[in-house]
């Protein structure tokens, strides 16, 4: 993956395609741009596709600060204003899916429509107190962060692609305690409200992190927002039902362009 420096981080990133419509892929907490690999071939096929790795997370540099929802939307921003892409749509999974709200409220005009996987609700998400000690600890224990990833990856927790998720998760790991406590500060329902950007909610009925009642109440809180469930997939449809979610992308993207 190339590399690009903005806001004094290096970050590695990845493009693909040839279209004129731009999606840009966002990973979750504790993941990288490789998250995206299951969908990856499926859109850039249709269009120009991007994915980085958060800073702290993946290939890209680790400053050791940083790590909030409004610091990596403005990481995302800088990097592809620098590619020269000015319009687009950006497709968030989980944390992603807070990072992906901040784009859209902060630079309206470069985002075109937003796409949610199982993402953060517009309310933010707030980590009980008795989950934090356990989070911390799996970030220096390999199994126990294997069996982490598996409670969120249900329907696809085995082979050698899901041990390369925990590994990436493992180098991620220094990032989770900035991670939950922005995503517990990351309110976006007013902004949201205000913007009026298309959005498609996909949600994995079997996540056990997020509920439906969150996501029902960020459709409500997201006007020109729709809210499919896929029935039997986990947190993470973009490694659990990557074709039907390549699918449903294709089908809101066309939408948009008309």
């Amino acid at each position: 993956m190339p590399q690009i420096t903005v806001n004094g981080v290096t970050l590695h990133y990845q493009q693909a395609g040839q279209g004129e419509t731009v999606l840009v892929l966002i990973h979750g907490n504790l993941a990288s741009g490789r998250w995206w690999d299951p969908v990856w071939t499926r859109l850039s096929g249709n269009y120009t596709v991007v994915r980085l790795d958060l800073r702290g997370c993946g290939q890209s540099e680790q400053p050791g600060h940083g790590n909030t929802v409004p610091q990596y939307s403005s990481d995302a921003r800088a990097l592809l204003k620098e590619l020269g892409f000015k319009n687009v749509i950006v497709v968030g999974h989980s944390m992603g899916g807070s990072i992906t709200m901040d784009m859209a409220v902060t630079e309206p005009e470069m985002v075109q429509g937003i796409v949610l996987v199982n993402p953060a609700p517009a309310e933010g998400l707030v980590t009980p107190e008795e989950r934090k000690p356990l989070l911390e600890q799996m970030i220096r224990d390999r199994n126990l962060m294997k069996m982490a990833l598996a409670a969120v990856i249900p329907t696809a927790a085995q082979g050698e692609f899901f041990e390369s998720l925990v590994d990436d998760a493992m180098i991620a790991g220094p990032t989770v305690v900035s991670n939950y406590t922005s995503l517990s500060e990351a309110d976006y329902r007013e902004k949201l409200a205000a913007v009026k950007i298309p959005t498609l909610i996909v949600f994995g009925t079997q996540d056990s992190l997020i509920s439906l009642d969150m996501m029902e109440r960020t459709r409500d809180a997201i006007p020109c927002s729709e809210l499919v469930l896929y029935e039997g997939i986990g947190h993470s449809p973009n490694v659990e039902a990557p074709e039907r979610l390549a699918e449903d992308i294709k089908r809101f993207a066309e939408k948009i362009i008309g």
